[in-house]
């Protein structure tokens, strides 16, 4: 499921580029307080991996970028969303947030102006169209010949990419259910060259990830957790952000330049 938090401030207002960790912050700031630490400090685990289970969206209206200050500039008012398969996150922070006055994202005052509950999507077919609105990235960890190691991003033109996204959802499934996960995930885009890289920020790391269409296999009950996680590494940072592109009715547009929400 999902939720959409739409805000209005005083007026436009600037943000860095980097705003996704204060975003994430926000979020964590309105889950309660011990259910809070708990998420961050341990979390779903598998094995030696803690999984978050929650994705969210950049904002959604469109920006204009200010080279010379590395700024975006954002309308007065603005919305971003937030999935999970964990009811209790989402109606933690939705409650949390309808009860704030005020917001505080890196500086700029935000009074919550709505909270829209985004029902899941009926699923009833192995095989659906996706849009990656914030960036799908998988990587492996590589060990130099002088022992340093590196990360190594994957594009979805190498097999390794469908490989590790069904991978890190799988293990996503045994943190949550506390059991095998019984399905497999494929993932391939619909046309390669309308797949963007897009180089990011978060913190003191740069992650590299994939906007576009992406056509999802598998059962639809795994088709419905991946779109409540999000799908690749870093959900909880912002990246993996998926939904439905549909042909009629109710559809989400993310541009995936100037990212916005159309319903």
């Amino acid at each position: 499921m999902k939720i959409k938090i739409s805000m209005v401030g005083d007026s436009k207002f600037l943000i860095k580029m980097e705003y996704k960790s204060a975003l994430q912050a926000v979020v964590y700031s309105m889950l309660d307080e011990q259910f809070a630490k708990w998420l961050h400090d341990k979390g779903f685990e598998y094995e030696k991996r803690s999984f978050k289970l929650f994705c969210f969206t950049g904002f959604l209206e469109q920006y204009r970028f200010i080279k010379e200050t590395q700024e975006f500039l954002y309308p007065q008012e603005v919305s971003f969303c937030i999935s999970s398969p964990v009811h209790q996150i989402l109606e933690q922070t939705a409650k949390n947030f309808a009860m704030s006055n005020k917001v505080d994202i890196a500086g700029n005052k935000l009074t919550v102006n709505s909270i829209e509950i985004i029902p899941q999507e009926k699923i009833d077919s192995n095989r659906i169209r996706v849009n990656a609105c914030e960036p799908v990235e998988v990587h492996s960890t590589l060990q130099k010949i002088d022992g340093t190691k590196k990360k190594y991003y994957y594009s979805p033109k190498e097999k390794e990419f469908s490989e590790l996204v069904n991978e890190n959802i799988r293990k996503k499934w045994f943190s949550f259910y506390g059991e095998q996960c019984p399905y497999n995930l494929k993932i391939e885009p619909v046309n390669m060259k309308y797949c963007k890289e897009r180089v990011q920020n978060f913190k003191a790391s740069t992650i590299k990830g994939w906007t576009g269409h992406f056509w999802l296999e598998g059962d639809p009950e795994i088709l419905k957790f991946a779109l409540d996680t999000g799908i690749g590494s870093s959900n909880s940072a912002g990246y993996g952000f998926i939904e439905t592109v549909e042909t009629h009715g109710v559809r989400l547009n993310c541009d995936n330049d100037n990212l916005c929400l159309k319903r």
